[in-house]
């Protein structure tokens, strides 16, 4: 008898420690973290004429690359659902896949004799670097990508077209900025 009231009250005391550690709540959720990120995709989901990455919210330190699988077949990975590491799909390129800027893409033209020297191929034709197309961008090493919203080099990576000390400002925040200089600086 003595060892069954010795268990009840070693429980019970127990049971009241936790619940006055405060984290009740914590302990039985079966969740070992909360600190895990949604999956990120740099090329806006499944788009097979930008190349991207997806950085998975199990293991961030392993970008995955867009890639072709052979000449005819891009490897477009994209991120199925929040918290994941991500999925990859096959796409069949009609023109064929490429290798731009260490990612796979497919081909928008059978565009054979079009070699551009500087800037990118763009449904066969060469668009500068600096050009801005279809929420994309023309960046020095010859691949588009998609705008930016945070970190920035050129005006043109950025959504807004705006990059002030290498951040893309929104829209609202360069007419905010506009509205600063213009009230600063009188122009007649």
């Amino acid at each position: 008898m003595e060892n069954k009231n010795l268990v009840i009250i070693i429980v019970a005391v127990l049971a009241f420690a936790i619940v006055l550690s405060g984290n009740f709540t914590d302990i039985f959720t079966g969740r070992a973290t909360d600190n895990i990120l949604d999956c990120e995709d740099t090329d806006s989901g499944i788009d097979d004429k930008v190349g991207g990455n997806v950085i998975g919210s199990f293991d961030p330190t392993k970008p995955r690359s867009d890639f072709c699988v052979n000449s005819t077949t891009l490897g477009e990975y994209y991120c199925d659902k929040a918290r994941t590491d991500g999925a990859v799909k096959e796409i069949f390129c009609e023109f064929g896949c490429v290798a731009e800027g260490g990612f796979g893409i497919c081909k928008t033209k059978s565009a054979d004799n079009l070699i551009c020297e500087s800037g990118c191929e763009y449904n066969g034709e060469c668009l500068p670097v600096g050009t801005r197309i279809a929420g994309r961008y023309c960046d020095f090493t010859q691949s588009l990508r998609v705008q930016k919203e945070e970190q920035c080099d050129n005006n043109y990576e950025c959504k807004s077209n705006l990059c002030l000390s290498g951040s893309c400002l929104s829209e609202e925040g360069g007419i905010n900025f506009l509205e600063d200089v213009e009230k600063t600086y009188f122009w007649e």
